[in-house]
């Protein structure tokens, strides 16, 4: 048996810990906050419940079956599966939706454009075909180098190799597969998912609509909150011991680690770090991804879907705005409406709403106690436009809230994945300093659930081989 930290509660640390109590070691998980699940908490306020971090799951085998690993499967919320994925509407009034059943997505394209039935089909075999490239082989195992890489990804043959190779931006795939304008916005809008442009994101981000398509888009009964409870209730049983309210650092000492608040460090074998790990790399200067304003509502009972976004008449023009630290006057919106796929998140005919824009980080000198009460205006502006009445507010959270909470200089994402080669630049699981790794959305796989998640696993799996437990 050895004694590991894991610094930071979130998903990936908590995965982390998990496994690496499941393989027989003493874990201490250390969260400066005072409830696990770091993003993934619903709203404690208020009788609705409303998730305020992530929203949706994909790869609900690799939720399942970090669930597993951990002998927790009887612990798993209901992963529900949702039929309608996503409801898009556009400037002029024309709108677009995405389907499990890609027939009925076909329609929709094609009652938006003629023609773009057929070039729905073909944008979602050459999604698959960027997943088959570049997709697969970077979930299969912790990045350790683009040769180790792309060893992986030749095995899988070298016409894929190619292939993966020639990739331009997000948005040049959109437009070789489109001709209508909204649908390029619709498949540029995956660059988000890591707070990245399509403009300047690799078309490797083509991933992201593959794996909707191929294994859904669903929703975890009682919201992210509940995911973030059943993994704590999972480590409870472990025996991993947790302290929630103190903020941990660490520092090498003898042979491991001196972990824990300044005034009280004990030694440690192998420390996993579940923080974005930019600063500690001393690429704390490097360009952000973005950020986002959420605005927290209570509505009576509405007709909207799960998942709605509203796009922006001129998309460019947004993204040159925010990557140049402003918003534009016209933006994107993101409606979150839980209730619609799970009545377990509506109260006495009321629901919660989450709406979302996208903004810039903090390093821009922006003040949001200026302009957060004006990207809340046009919010409530948006969902009355949206026919919702007697929305009440009850949270909001801008850069400077999830910048409280760890994120650097308030970016969602962290790291900024732009160029042909940029997922490659992403922070690696394993440091430099034996026995310090790291796990959360900053580093490899990247962001959204399962992919923390594996994260977490992969850190497991590094620190128990340094610790010669195998994995």
């Amino acid at each position: 048996m050895k004694r590991v930290a894991v610094i930071g509660g979130g998903l990936g640390g908590m995965t982390a810990a998990g496994e690496l109590a499941r393989l027989g070691h003493a874990v201490t998980l250390f969260e400066r906050g005072h409830s696990l699940g770091g993003k993934a908490q619903l709203l404690g306020e208020g009788a609705v419940p409303v998730d305020v971090g992530p929203t949706l799951l994909t790869l609900p085998h690799v939720v399942r079956e970090g669930f597993r690993r951990l002998d927790a499967e009887d612990l798993l919320p209901r992963l529900i599966e949702l039929e309608h994925q996503s409801h898009t509407r556009f400037h002029d009034g024309k709108t677009f939706d995405v389907w499990r059943d890609l027939e009925r997505t076909v329609a929709s394209a094609e009652a938006l454009q003629a023609g773009e039935g057929e070039a729905v089909r073909r944008f979602y075999a050459e999604a698959a075909e960027v997943h088959r490239a570049a997709g697969e082989p970077y979930l299969d195992a912790p990045f350790e180098g683009a040769f180790e890489y792309l060893t992986r990804v030749a095995r899988r043959g070298l016409g894929l190799l190619w292939k993966g190779s020639r990739l331009g931006t997000l948005q040049a795939f959109a437009e070789a597969c489109f001709k209508s304008p909204h649908l390029q916005k619709f498949a540029g809008r995956f660059a988000t998912y890591a707070g990245a442009s399509p403009y300047e994101a690799s078309a490797a981000f083509a991933l992201v609509p593959h794996i909707e398509r191929a294994f859904g888009v669903h929703h975890v009964e009682g919201g992210m909150g509940a995911l973030s409870a059943a993994l704590a209730k999972a480590l409870a049983r472990l025996g991993v011991q947790t302290r929630l309210g103190v903020e941990a650092s660490w520092q090498p000492w003898r042979t491991g680690f001196a972990v824990g608040p300044t005034s009280d460090q004990t030694h440690y074998d192998a420390v996993v770090v579940n923080a974005d790990p930019l600063a500690s790399l001393g690429r704390e200067h490097e360009r952000l991804a973005l950020s986002g304003y959420v605005l927290l509502l209570d509505a009576p009972d509405v007709k909207l879907p799960h998942h709605a976004v509203s796009f922006a008449a001129d998309y460019a023009a947004e993204f040159q705005a925010l990557f140049e630290g402003r918003v534009a006057d016209d933006v994107t919106f993101y409606v979150c409406h839980a209730a619609a796929t799970d009545p377990s998140m509506r109260v006495a005919e009321r629901s919660g709403l989450l709406v979302m824009v996208n903004v810039h980080p903090l390093v821009y000198g922006a003040d949001f106690a200026t302009l957060g009460p004006k990207l809340r205006a046009r919010c409530l502006a948006h969902v009355r436009e949206l026919g919702v009445r007697d929305a009440r507010v009850i949270g909001e959270r801008t850069p400077v809230d999830f910048a409280n909470a760890g994120a650097p200089k308030g970016s969602i994402y962290g790291f900024l994945p732009h160029g042909r080669f940029g997922p490659f630049r992403r922070p690696r699981i394993r440091s430099r300093t034996r026995g310090l790794f790291y796990s959360g959305g900053g580093t490899h796989p990247g962001g959204g659930v399962p992919l923390v998640m594996l994260s977490g696993h992969f850190a497991a799996q590094l620190a128990a081989e340094s610790l010669g437990a195998g994995a």
